[in-house]
């Protein structure tokens, strides 16, 4: 797998190389082609003949056309550079997340879910082998096998509210997050006004779990970044099947070098609106706070 990995990497640096080896290849043979034919005399007559249609002119025309798109194509190109650099950095910083959680999963699972289990299979074993007249030892094993019982049912329902949040299944997305902006205004401290606005009943469950991460995330932002007393929410959908949803806060903003937010959150955020076919842009004003702006098709789907 890695010699295969190597292979396709030292293919892929050398196109440009091969590419640049047949424009030197062909640009002499052509020369010589156009020398033996007289090519340019033999057009440069044919163009003279047509003097009325001004088609002499034609040449440097084409010429100013060739040099315009190859500056769009070299500016085009260092664009896509810039993007596929973000996509790799991104792609890193997502397999790095991933797996941080993973161990920080597997770390409760053996320290918390294994010690209760433990705890459950001792209190157990006791009261299987515990006599007549035994009845208090029976009863505060039976007393701790409840309390372990309550720790694991606690642990297996915050695991999955950070794999899927159980709101979106039970209230829908409308009442999801207003849930989300009440328990983040009160750990916090921050107030936040949560608004909505003709929002479908049976929005698809991609387009909702999206809309819910962006608000968690935009908040997390807030709470982490902004330096901001208050947030507010916005969620419409307008009659040309686009929804709209917008974070404000009246913080600090985005400083000029745009370090506090150019990070994971805010990759994940734009990646998260590309991938449903949306848009995304930053509104911000140093000292007088951030304004998110989204908008993705109600029924977008993965791109």
């Amino acid at each position: 797998m890695e010699h295969y990995q190597l292979s396709a990497r030292a293919s892929t640096r050398g196109r440009p190389a091969r590419a640049v080896l047949l424009a030197c290849v062909l640009a002499p043979a052509f020369f010589l082609l156009a020398a033996r034919l007289d090519l340019s005399e033999r057009l440069a007559r044919a163009l003279w003949r047509q003097e009325h249609w001004q088609l002499d002119e034609l040449a440097l025309s084409l010429l100013l056309l060739a040099l315009a798109l190859a500056g769009f194509a070299v500016r085009r190109g260092r664009q896509v550079a810039v993007l596929l650099a973000q996509n790799r950095a991104l792609t890193q910083r997502l397999m790095r997340a991933q797996e941080d959680e993973r161990c920080a999963l597997a770390r409760e699972l053996h320290d918390e879910v294994g010690q209760d289990c433990t705890a459950i299979r001792a209190a157990a074993s006791y009261i299987l082998r515990a006599r007549d007249g035994d009845q208090a030892n029976v009863q505060a094993c039976a007393a701790s096998i409840a309390r372990s019982s309550e720790a694991l049912h606690a642990m297996v329902r915050t695991m999955l509210r950070r794999l899927r949040p159980p709101a979106l299944d039970s209230l829908g997305l409308d009442a999801a997050l207003q849930a989300l902006c009440d328990s983040w205004a009160q750990q916090h401290g921050i107030a936040c006004r949560y608004a909505s606005h003709a929002i479908p009943a049976g929005l698809d469950d991609s387009t909702a779990t999206a809309i819910y991460r962006l608000v968690q995330e935009g908040l997390t932002n807030v709470a982490r970044h902004a330096g901001a007393d208050s947030a507010t929410v916005e969620l419409r959908a307008d009659a040309h099947g686009i929804l709209h949803l917008t974070m404000e806060d009246n913080g600090r903003g985005l400083r000029q070098d745009n370090t506090e937010y150019s990070g994971f959150g805010m990759l994940g955020m734009r990646e998260r609106v590309a991938g449903m076919r949306g848009h995304i842009r930053w509104i911000s004003a140093l000292g007088k706070g951030l304004r998110i702006e989204v908008a993705m098709p109600l029924t977008a789907g993965a791109a």
